[in-house]
C-alpha cells in the first residue's frame, strides 16, 4: 500500500491550476473566466454562487476549474471531484474512483461528413473510466478546450491515489 502524502485543499488547488497553467502555456494573468475551460475564481459571483449550491462540497473542499458545456451545463473540477451539473441533475465521480480518461467516442456532425475530435465547435461523448472499470460518458467540447480537460483533469487520479486531504 502506498503511502499518502498530506495536502491541504489550497496545495490541491494550487497543483491543479499548475497543470492548466502549463498544458495551455499561460500565467494565471491571461485568464479572463470567459475561456471555454477556465478558472471557478473568475467566473461572475452569481454563476460562482448558482454552481457551488449544487456542488454539495464538503467543508475543507474548493472548486477550482470549470468547464463550459452550454449556459446551463457545466463540469467543474474541485480538489477532491469531478462534478457534471445540467439544469436536472447532477453527477459526481470522486477522485478516489478516478482511474484515466478513455478519450472521445467517435462522433458523426452528419452522415456524409465525418469530424475528428480536433476540430473546434463541436460536442462528443468523453468517458471517465472509474477505477471499478465502469466508462462515464459525458458530452464535452472537442478542439482545443476538450484536450486541455483531458490532459489537465488526467492527472486527478494522481489527487485520488497519492494525495490524502487535509483541513
Amino acid at each position: 500500500m502506498e503511502n499518502l502524502i498530506e495536502k491541504s485543499a489550497k496545495q490541491i488547488k494550487d497543483r491543479i491550476e499548475f497543470w492548466l497553467f502549463k498544458y495551455f502555456n499561460k500565467p494565471k494573468a491571461d485568464f479572463n473566466g470567459n475561456e471555454v475551460l477556465t478558472l471557478f475564481e473568475l467566473l461572475n459571483v452569481e454563476l460562482q454562487n448558482d454552481l457551488k449550491k449544487r456542488l454539495n462540497l464538503d467543508r475543507n473542499e474548493i472548486p477550482v476549474l470549470v468547464l463550459k458545456i452550454s449556459e446551463s451545463e457545466f463540469i467543474v473540477n474541485t480538489t477532491k471531484k469531478f462534478v457534471r451539473i445540467d439544469p436536472d441533475s447532477t453527477e459526481i465521480i470522486d477522485y478516489a474512483e478516478f482511474e484515466r480518461h478513455n478519450g472521445y467516442k467517435s462522433f458523426v456532425v452528419d452522415k456524409e461528413k465525418k469530424i475528428i475530435t480536433k476540430h473546434d465547435g463541436h460536442f462528443a461523448e468523453f468517458g471517465l473510466r472509474k477505477l471499478n472499470g465502469e466508462i462515464i460518458y459525458w458530452k464535452i467540447p472537442t478542439g482545443v478546450p476538450g484536450f486541455g480537460f483531458w490532459n489537465v483533469t488526467n492527472k486527478c487520479e494522481l489527487i485520488g491515489r497519492k494525495f490524502k486531504l487535509i483541513e
